[in-house]
């Protein structure tokens, strides 16, 4: 029984070590990089926002 113990774990430990060593491909990149993607685009479409906000009150204390 013990010997069957030691196998099972040396079994995992070798295929828990080649985990790591797996690259990862450039379209799990991009996927990962997706939630910067909307947050960096979220931010700038705020910020143009209120620029425009801005704008529209300069101007229209200009007119008063």
């Amino acid at each position: 029984m013990n010997t069957k113990l030691l196998f099972s774990c040396l079994c995992l430990l070798a295929l828990t070590a080649c985990g790591d060593k797996v690259p990862e491909s450039k379209a799990a990149k991009e996927v990962g990089n997706i939630p910067k993607q909307t947050l960096d685009k979220a931010v700038s479409g705020t910020e143009s926002a209120l620029q425009k906000g801005e704008d529209r009150n300069k101007s229209e204390d200009q007119k008063q």
